[in-house]
């Protein structure tokens, strides 16, 4: 198969996280690949030492996006509202956290112990984030640690579970989670300003 272009690593990396998306971790495979990028298997191996190369920068771009995203996002300077506002952003799929992706690796973890376990690792980071985001708050460290954990685990349960509802409709419902994840009801000035930030 005669090469048309060259590919840069990023252009695998990018085919394969589709595939992962679209069909499994047990379609990430090179020759496959190549065929959809239209290239020979020299190309690939010009990028990477080997298949398990390719899959661990897959799990990296999945740690930058998703993990990165909700980290930065819980720790953003500013009030409660800001930090609450910008880690919805992410988890309705408005800023670099990809649900998709999320499912994907979850997937391919309950078939990989050794990355189940990092899974773990992974939403312990996670949940210890959004603990930190209700310092501010939540007085009471059991308290915070509980609320930290209903933030997160709804979350990974709405992505699991497939829930369809309009996004008019999940936006309007996060004024209302507010109450159930800080504490106290937000006040007309804080449900305007989570509404207009999650509407622009």
């Amino acid at each position: 198969m005669a090469e048309r272009v060259r590919l840069r690593a990023d252009d695998w990396v990018a085919a394969a996280l589709d595939v992962l998306v679209s069909d499994g971790i047990s379609a990430v495979k090179v020759l496959p690949l190549s065929k959809k990028l239209g290239v020979t298997r020299g190309s690939f191996y010009w990028h990477f030492e080997n298949h398990e190369a390719l899959l661990n920068r897959l799990l990296e771009v999945w740690e930058d996006t998703n993990s990165g995203s909700i980290i930065r996002a819980a720790a953003l300077e500013g009030s409660i509202v800001d930090r609450y506002v910008a880690l919805m952003r992410c988890w309705l799929g408005f800023e670099r956290f990809d649900p998709h992706l999320e499912v994907a690796v979850r997937n391919w973890g309950r078939s990989n112990p050794e990355l189940w376990q990092k899974l773990r690792a992974t939403d312990q980071r996670r949940v210890d984030a959004c603990v930190e985001m209700l310092a501010s708050e939540v007085s009471d460290p059991e308290m915070r640690l509980h609320r930290a954990r209903t933030i997160y685990f709804l979350q990974m349960g709405w992505y699991e579970l497939e829930v369809d509802v309009p996004m008019d409709d999940r936006i309007e419902a996060l004024t209302y989670y507010f109450e159930i994840y800080v504490g106290r009801a937000p006040t007309a000035v804080e449900r305007t300003e989570i509404l207009a930030g999650l509407r622009r």
